[in-house]
């Protein structure tokens, strides 16, 4: 899935790079403004490998190990009936592939035949807990050990639907007139001052992406992020994300060096040969750097390790 969210706005790059050196024109680019601000978002999610840092709604699978997929959730050797729960006395530890604030469903199939499935329920006296326990987002999917129901092994066995993402906070900034149809692009708010283009928003529960601003008409990509588009009440607040600091910081600075690049060069190589980078490069990562504790360890492509 296309991820929709920008950590910082055009406006927000304008006023970082104002009373710099690079070409007078910079500032009137509005479209390569926004695709530096997208690219440099997207190499941030890939450097940290959790997804955006939005909410993203989707469903993740996972694989519960067996024979040829010998890394079951706990290094442990399945028992005749291949399953992990009460029967076989193992409980689950399942790392999540990305950040996860919220369910929606989460189900356990029954092998890769999906011929039949069960809904869990989160919660002590339920079948899972999503952890660490007192705080968002989670990164660890665990089967309790109390739990009737069991994991079967198998390809795609554990399925979770969800909002996936850093956070889902958001800042209520204004009122949007009524939008009556799930194709309009244009949107109407009482204030757009607080609004950028390559910025995600929410209204009720669709969200939508800032293509661009025209006095307090927001034209928009609809149902971004996993969301469908609907219509909507006049006065239904507008909604921008909360995205941590040091991530909307790390976009401005990345943005930043490729703006320069792009005007003025790299400013010469480190090292030689096939191992020598731009000085542009080695800046640009001396700046993902800073969101090392962001990182997310856990499973490849969604098979548990």
């Amino acid at each position: 899935m296309a991820t929709r969210h920008t950590y910082a706005t055009g406006d927000d790059l304008r006023d970082y790079l104002a009373g710099t050196s690079y070409s007078s024109g910079w500032d009137a680019d509005s479209a390569a403004i926004r695709r530096i601000l997208e690219a440099s978002s997207r190499l941030i999610d890939n450097y940290t490998d959790g997804g955006a840092y939005g909410p993203v709604t989707e469903t993740r699978y996972y694989d519960i190990g067996r024979g040829s997929l010998i890394n079951s959730p706990q290094y442990h050797t399945l028992n005749s009936v291949d399953v992990i729960g009460t029967a076989s006395g193992l409980a689950p530890v399942v790392p999540l592939d990305g950040w996860l604030t919220s369910t929606t469903t989460v189900t356990a199939y029954d092998d890769t035949d999906r011929g039949a499935s069960t809904v869990l329920t989160e919660g002590y006296a339920n079948d899972f807990f999503l952890m660490p326990y007192n705080e968002t987002p989670k990164t660890i999917f665990k089967l309790n050990e109390d739990s009737s129901n069991t994991l079967d092994s198998g390809q795609q066995t554990l399925a979770i639907l969800g909002s996936w993402g850093y956070t889902a906070d958001t800042l209520s900034i204004t009122t949007a007139d009524a939008v009556g149809s799930t194709t309009a692009t244009s949107v109407s708010v009482t204030s757009a001052s607080d609004f950028g283009p390559a910025q995600a928003i929410l209204i009720d529960s669709e969200q939508m992406y800032i293509t661009s601003i025209s006095g307090n008409t927001l034209t928009v990509e609809r149902g971004v992020n996993g969301t469908t588009a609907a219509t909507h009440s006049g006065g239904a607040t507008a909604y921008k994300f909360d995205y941590p600091v040091l991530v909307v910081q790390a976009c401005l600075d990345i943005a930043k060096l490729t703006f320069r690049n792009r005007d003025m060069g790299a400013g010469g190589t480190i090292g030689g040969g096939e191992a020598a980078i731009t000085t542009n490069e080695a800046e640009i990562g001396s700046v993902l750097h800073t969101l090392d504790d962001y990182r997310v360890t856990g499973t490849s492509n969604g098979v548990i390790f």
